[in-house]
């Protein structure tokens, strides 16, 4: 790793993924407008004013692929620009480094106008306004807004409504000026790929780790369906340093999200009370969620037997063969994606970690089953909301 960059070397690779990271607070009032500008990054630049003209860019780069999205890890918002395109050893010319400047060009150039600034701002609504006609997005973003009030955690990554209608090319460029000189800046190379010096990066050195409070209780909401979404958020004290880490993700896994786990068995096969049910883990936040669609009559009744699996996790004798066997598989396939490669770095480096592949398997198996069990006493009660599904014909 030089300065900034890290390169992932692998040679069975064709294809080349370049990766441009800004890593910044995440904060209520600016992921509005980070949603808005990654929108623009992924439309036009400056130096590219027509979406006719940024095709024949990427027809230059022997159809390279250009790529903004944005999200969250725990305390920071990730702004990720990145191109997929073949490797420089097919072609003369160095490639390798046209990617980044091209990368350069998308972050300090974009085309920030008033038609640009319209059209990210209506797909920005669209997509707000589509996660709220899908009713188990809206639960989990609903339940994680009301779980993680006042806290970074609780912050939507679709967007605010009313933020969105007072941006405009002022505040963006704005945003986008003050971006470029706090974010930190990292960049991420997988292939069969050497070292470039880049200037001007600057590499978070800390974790991304955040501790969120989750206050136990109950809320609902009503809505025309005879299907219900129950969300259930707990807080636990054990992150990626505690001794118990990977008993923890083991246990997630038991719990809710192998074919074999309790909540898929003993809730959807045994007793068809659920469409769907799993749990998983948000490994930056301290928290982990179970999310289940029901028949609306069935709420009380999957709340119950949620409770109960915790209880045969705690006192049943286990078998964590088929656990072990499906979390050894997740990762058997890193090395087989770009993608998921870089991903990794990324996780170690946000996490503050340096584990590789084999480390993580040998972790997992090396897991006891009094490990799993004791991860219980970790676990706080939930926050649980109810999206519940009422018959129109009732109302």
């Amino acid at each position: 790793m030089e300065h900034g960059i890290y390169v992932i070397q692998d040679k069975k690779f064709n294809e080349v993924l370049v990766s441009l990271r800004l890593i910044f607070d995440l904060s209520q009032e600016d992921v509005t407008k980070a949603l808005v500008l990654t929108q623009i990054f992924n439309d036009r630049l400056e130096k590219y004013p027509t979406k006719k003209l940024m095709t024949q860019l990427k027809d230059e780069l022997y159809g390279a692929k250009l790529n903004a999205r944005t999200y969250s890890v725990g305390k920071h918002q990730i702004i990720d620009l990145s191109v997929l395109g073949i490797n420089e050893k097919f072609v003369a010319e160095d490639l390798h480094k046209e990617y980044i400047k091209v990368l350069e060009e998308v972050l300090y150039h974009p085309l920030i106008n008033d038609i640009t600034i319209k059209e990210a701002k209506k797909n920005v609504y669209q997509k707000l306004k589509r996660s709220e006609e899908n009713p188990s997005t809206y639960a989990f973003y609903k339940a994680l807004q009301l779980a993680g009030k006042d806290q970074a955690f609780g912050i939507s990554m679709l967007g605010y409504e009313d933020e969105l209608t007072h941006i405009s090319v002022n505040s963006i460029n704005n945003f986008h000026k003050n971006l470029i000189e706090a974010a930190y800046k990292e960049i991420y190379m997988v292939g069969d790929v050497e070292m470039i010096h880049v200037d001007g990066l600057r590499p978070l050195k800390k974790p991304s780790v955040n501790k969120t409070e989750i206050t136990p209780g109950y809320h609902h909401e009503t809505y025309g369906s005879t299907q219900s979404e129950i969300i259930q958020f707990y807080e636990t004290d054990i992150n990626p340093e505690h001794p118990l880490y990977y008993a923890y993700l083991t246990f997630i896994a038991y719990l809710g999200q192998s074919p074999s786990s309790l909540l898929f068995q003993n809730i959807r096969e045994k007793q068809s009370l659920c469409y769907s049910i799993y749990a998983s883990q948000l490994i930056y936040d301290g928290v982990f969620f179970i999310s289940t669609s029901i028949d609306a009559n069935n709420e009380d009744k999957v709340i119950d037997l949620i409770s109960e699996q915790f209880n045969i996790i705690r006192n049943d004798n286990l078998d964590l063969t088929s656990t072990k066997r499906y979390l050894k598989n997740q990762f058997d396939g890193l090395s087989e994606s770009t993608r998921q490669l870089l991903e990794f770095e990324f996780r170690n480096n946000r996490l503050n970690q340096n584990t590789t592949q084999k480390d993580l398997i040998k972790a997992f198996m090396d897991v006891e089953v009094e490990d799993v069990k004791a991860v219980i006493e970790h676990i706080k009660e939930p926050f649980t909301f109810v999206y519940r599904g009422v018959n129109n014909e009732e109302n």
